[in-house]
């Protein structure tokens, strides 16, 4: 059933009027853009909490073997999963050096669309800072339909009541590598023994770094998945 309150009717727009810690898994979903190649989940910009971070390129994969409890003759060897690609959607606020997280910040407005005309999904948000700042904080996600391999992440940062230092942060996290400073830890590998019915986990590291630069608000990261050897690099313009 649907929160009507939450999620009000509209003819062209999925519209959100409230954040919800427990189903943000739900929102991550609804919001997600894509164009059939590159495609991200709904998550928030501040990267902080989130039920299952993900930017995925069509067709980027890794393999590994297949185990049966008894082998026979045409029975699959090599299994394939889409793996997250790096994760280039991080752009964290701080606030006289306080950072917000939308699972514990003091929210006092906020409405995320996500626009079926344009592609376009939009964040709105007024948080009120420990210390009283009145912070507006706008966000716009697109992934092209024109070209392929762009997505533009444009925020806008504005303290309301007073003066005071705005930092954001621009990040591009290999989620494989587990879970960055500010959350979560690697999930640990299951005690429970071989079960031919489930799916095996993939235990080693799948990205190994190739290639990385900064060129002034350029920066570019490029890896190799270990066993498909299918490569990607992320380059991100900050403008």
């Amino acid at each position: 059933m649907i929160d009507r309150d939450r999620y009000p009717i509209d003819p062209w727009r999925l519209v959100e009027t409230s954040y919800s810690h427990d189903e943000v898994g739900v929102s991550e979903t609804l919001f997600a853009v894509g164009n059939g190649y590159l495609g991200l989940r709904g998550n928030s910009p501040e990267g902080r909490f989130a039920h299952e971070h993900g930017t995925f390129i069509n067709g980027f994969h890794e393999v590994f073997p297949i185990r049966h409890a008894e082998q026979a003759y045409g029975f699959a060897e090599v299994g394939q999963t889409i793996i997250n690609a790096p994760d280039a959607k991080i752009m964290r606020v701080y606030v006289d050096d306080e950072p917000l997280s939308l699972d514990i910040a003091d929210v006092r407005e906020y409405e995320r669309v996500l626009d079926l005309r344009d592609g376009v999904m939009r964040r709105r948000i007024l948080w009120v800072t420990p210390s009283g700042k009145e912070v507006l904080i706008e966000d716009d996600r697109l992934v092209s339909f024109e070209e392929k391999h762009l997505a533009i992440l444009r925020q806008t940062v504005t303290v309301l009541n007073a003066d005071a230092p705005v930092t954001i942060s621009c990040q591009i996290i290999n989620r494989q590598d587990g879970e960055d400073v500010y959350g979560g830890t690697p999930v640990a590998p299951k005690k429970a023994g071989f079960d031919p019915r489930r799916a095996e986990r993939i235990h080693q590291r799948v990205l190994q770094p190739q290639e990385y630069w900064q060129d002034g608000t350029r920066s570019a990261l490029a890896y190799k998945a270990s066993e498909s050897e299918m490569t990607i690099a992320v380059v991100a313009d900050h403008i």
